[in-house]
């Protein structure tokens, strides 16, 4: 939000550019950045974080100067900015990729004991010539029209053609950012009684936060995470496709990041061992599955091992993406005059 402490900044800022005084205006946006970040409440609303004066001088000024300091000084501060801990007593958002049984996916719908805000499902099976593919479309048609009792909405994505796992999970992370946290599961999992309403008591949405809740190695066929955890550690590498080593991938990132709560609630985690004892049903259901798992499961074993995919910038999406909605409904009915462009290089 724009104070008049803002505005002043702004106007100093330009005052500084028309005297070409680069190291004056340079110290004037640290200074801004600063008191813009002081000011803010302990959890900002995206309001209160808007601040479209500070972000187009601070983009111009590396574009006229070269110096990105500010500017990464900006993102450093914007990094430790906690997400509002709004929760409504629902799971805010159960996300399910699914390519095939839809009987599966019925089963896990049915195991559902506790309020669901969004059911968010990734159709990966267009294109894919499996034999239940128009099966699972009539029901997520079905679910969409009608959601399950308890789920107050659903969305489906159709992609073109199988987006894999790890694209799928992005997808669901990325077009709900508002939601104070995500449950990503397997089609084939299923809940055992009390394990949602478990969740809803050990999850805490303004902490960067991951919880399996299944053990080793099945901790990612279902597990809850915070947008404060995947902002700091990043999205799921979609170069692991479609399918297995996205998770030791992400485990691995989770590890090395200090400030993420690794969360292993045991009792949880046995009732659903006890509740899913197999494994993997997908893939198992067709034997030309399975086979071309074996090929893709070498490649992403390889891509595991490749140093190339350390090199990935991470942090800061969940930030972005929250900040970056278009709410038209809010947008002013006029336009303001910006700043100057950001990039011809000049004010």
């Amino acid at each position: 939000m724009v104070t008049l402490e803002q505005a002043r900044f702004a106007r100093n800022y330009l005052t500084c550019l028309q005297k070409g005084d680069l190291a004056a205006a340079r110290s004037l946006l640290l200074l801004w950045s600063k008191t813009y970040f002081t000011d803010l409440p302990a959890s900002p609303s995206r309001r209160d974080l808007t601040n479209p004066d500070l972000w187009g001088c601070l983009a111009q000024y590396a574009s006229l100067s070269g110096d990105r300091s500010p500017v990464d000084d900006f993102w450093r501060r914007l990094d430790g900015v906690s997400p509002p801990a709004t929760t409504t007593g629902a799971i805010p958002l159960l996300g399910i990729p699914i390519l095939n049984r839809p009987d599966l996916l019925q089963r896990l719908l049915d195991s559902l004991d506790h309020p669901i805000e969004t059911l968010a499902i990734v159709d990966n099976s267009i294109g894919s010539g499996l034999a239940d593919s128009e099966a699972l479309q009539v029901l997520l048609a079905r679910l969409e029209r009608q959601p399950p009792a308890g789920v107050t909405r659903v969305r489906v994505a159709r992609p073109f053609g199988n987006q894999g796992v790890a694209s799928s999970w992005n997808a669901i992370l990325t077009s709900f950012p508002e939601a104070a946290f995500a449950l990503l599961v397997n089609n084939d999992v299923v809940f055992a009684p009390g394990v949602l309403a478990g969740v809803m008591e050990r999850v805490d949405p303004s902490r960067p936060q991951f919880l399996p809740l299944l053990p080793a190695p099945q901790e990612f066929s279902a597990f809850a995470i915070t947008p404060a955890a995947w902002n700091r550690v990043g999205l799921f590498d979609a170069n692991f496709h479609p399918a297995y080593c996205e998770d030791l991938d992400y485990a691995e990132r989770l590890r090395a990041c200090d400030a993420i709560e690794w969360i292993a609630p045991q009792t949880l985690q046995r009732l659903q061992h006890e509740a899913n004892p197999v494994a993997s049903a997908t893939i198992a259901s067709d034997v030309r599955l399975q086979a071309c798992n074996r090929t893709t499961f070498l490649l992403n074993s390889l891509w595991l091992h490749s140093r190339r995919r350390l090199e990935q910038p991470h942090r800061g999406t969940w930030m972005r993406r929250w900040l970056s909605q278009w709410d038209l409904e809010a947008a002013p009915a006029s336009t303001p005059q910006p700043v100057g462009s950001v990039s011809a290089g000049r004010p």
